[in-house]
């Protein structure tokens, strides 16, 4: 989605929440994944960050506008792909 849209603005990150300890090996996941965007490793307990971002557990994908309002959470409690994300992204892209 980074590659397809990162000309229209949008802002792609990722967090991941795996174990410090995991630190490379989470690097080498996203270097094989070509993940150029930002990149966080959320050094938190899982109660905590799962309160923050009003998820349970990953995968997760929250949406916001360009005025920082969420407009859509895609948790892993519910079955989503990434077009499903497509078509939400796709109409506030357009909205400038």
């Amino acid at each position: 989605m980074h590659r397809k849209h990162a000309k229209d603005d949008l802002v792609c990150i990722s967090v991941s929440v795996d174990e410090p300890d995991n630190k490379e090996k989470t690097l080498a996941f996203l270097n094989k994944q070509g993940a150029t965007f930002a990149n966080y490793l959320v050094d938190e307990p899982a109660e905590v960050w799962q309160k923050k971002l009003d998820v349970g557990y990953p995968p997760s994908v929250i949406v916001f506008d360009r005025d920082g309002k969420r407009v859509k959470r895609f948790t892993a409690d519910e079955t989503f792909t990434y077009e499903d994300v497509e078509k939400i992204i796709a109409p506030l892209l357009n909205k400038r």
